[in-house]
């Protein structure tokens, strides 16, 4: 009897200190919009000045949970830049980059920052990096500026000088990637009609 005592209230103990380091426990949704209000899929996130090791979802959001309520929270965009507020107690946060507002990151934390480790799929890596491309939830590429003529908007993928399929374009590893060119306009006129939608020619270190 005695130790059953014991043990219950050993077993209290426990249970108790599991829900208070529960109740101390902050978790945060970050939404992350450009100036239009439009989700920012892939945005990096830097919480009191370091980088987590996910990115916002396709839908523009992150979720954390942390030990400690943070001091600052900061959202990066390769194409858009980066914008840090205060942390003021609130569990869902919506930070809006737009051009005019933008918090200044050099070149050499921009470097730090942006690591195709980062990109979980060439999409994100098109979306987080490169220019000039509209990428749907569902990863329907188009590239911006070009007429459709036969119905279908999605470019000529061009891998290592050959032309691929979508299938295989969409399994490139974004670690794997050295250049990344979107062609538009007379730029595809050495593909002919097969670039009537744009070209995007991928160069990686696997040949």
């Amino acid at each position: 009897m005695k130790y059953l005592k014991i043990l219950l209230i050993l077993l209290s103990f426990i249970f108790n200190t599991h829900i208070f380091s529960q109740e101390k426990e902050l978790k945060l949704s970050i939404l992350v919009k450009d100036g239009k209000n439009n989700p920012i899929p892939g945005a990096i996130i830097l919480i009191d000045n370091i980088k987590q090791k996910r990115v916002a979802n396709s839908a523009g959001y992150f979720k954390i949970k942390l030990e400690k309520a943070p001091e600052e929270i900061t959202a990066f965009s390769p194409l858009l830049g980066a914008k840090t507020i205060k942390y003021d107690g609130e569990n869902y946060i919506i930070i809006n980059i737009t051009k005019d507002t933008n918090d200044y990151v050099s070149d050499t934390n921009y470097e730090k920052i942006v690591d195709p480790i980062q990109f979980r799929s060439i999409y994100d890596y098109l979306r987080g990096k490169v220019s000039g491309v509209n990428i749907t939830t569902t990863n329907v590429i188009s590239i911006r500026g070009n007429s459709s003529w036969s119905g279908s908007r999605s470019p000529l993928f061009i891998l290592n000088g050959v032309p691929v399929d979508e299938d295989t374009f969409g399994a490139i590893v974004p670690t794997t990637i050295k250049t990344v060119k979107i062609l538009k306009g007379p730029e595809t006129a050495i593909y002919g009609l097969r670039g009537a939608n744009g070209v995007i020619e991928v160069i990686t270190t696997i040949n």
